[in-house]
């Protein structure tokens, strides 16, 4: 049986988002379409009404899309990005990932303090879906431990430049970039419980 996910959406004006329309309407037929397989509780929050939200729930751009407790959407999920998003609702509702191995989830479930996993994509990237899936799943298995934050870096180039990224995906974790391109599994586990964390990249 599968539990109810809880979707919030935090806005502002359209004069100070151009993007929170579109991201209504994307959130809107998703949840529509997929009425018949899931229970989905949608919640749109105005920022410019809620300020003190922005703070509760650390929004660093808007549009945001929050699905659950702890994976989020910075930007929208468009193009190759579409099908990874719907497929993450699914996850979140099902509460479990059957494809990381038992050693993973172990550490993941383990870890001491709450990591944050970043991955920069544009819309048009062909491989940052499958990093965008790979953090979704890391933050469903580690029981709230983990925070996927998905950033479209074509609508928010600003918070692209704040990392200096030149390439994506690029994957921060903890504020430092560690990937650029697709990471194997066990790297990416590792990087998150790593104490202190070794920069890598895996092209």
């Amino acid at each position: 049986m599968m539990d109810a996910v809880n979707v919030k959406v935090f806005v502002r004006d359209e004069k100070k988002c151009p993007f929170c329309p579109d991201a209504l309407s994307l959130v809107n037929l998703d949840t529509k379409k997929l009425s018949n397989e899931l229970q989905i509780n949608l919640e749109v929050i105005d920022l410019d009404q809620n300020p003190e939200l922005v703070e509760k729930y650390n929004i660093s751009g808007v549009p945001t899309i929050l699905i659950g407790e702890n994976i989020k959407y910075v930007g929208l999920p468009v193009g190759l990005e579409r099908r990874v998003f719907t497929n993450t609702l699914k996850l979140v509702a099902e509460g479990k990932t059957t494809r990381l191995k038992e050693e993973q989830i172990t550490k993941l479930t383990g870890l001491k303090d709450p990591a944050t996993v970043k991955v920069i994509t544009t819309s048009s990237c062909p491989y940052c879906p499958k990093v965008v899936f790979m953090s979704n799943q890391l933050a469903v298995a580690s029981n709230g431990k983990v925070i996927s934050e998905i950033i479209n870096s074509t609508e928010l180039p600003e918070l692209a430049a704040k990392y200096r990224v030149t390439a994506v995906p690029t994957t921060v974790i903890n504020e430092k970039v560690r990937f650029q391109g697709i990471p194997d599994m066990d790297a990416f586990v590792d990087e998150i419980a790593r104490k202190p964390p070794v920069l890598s990249y895996y092209i």
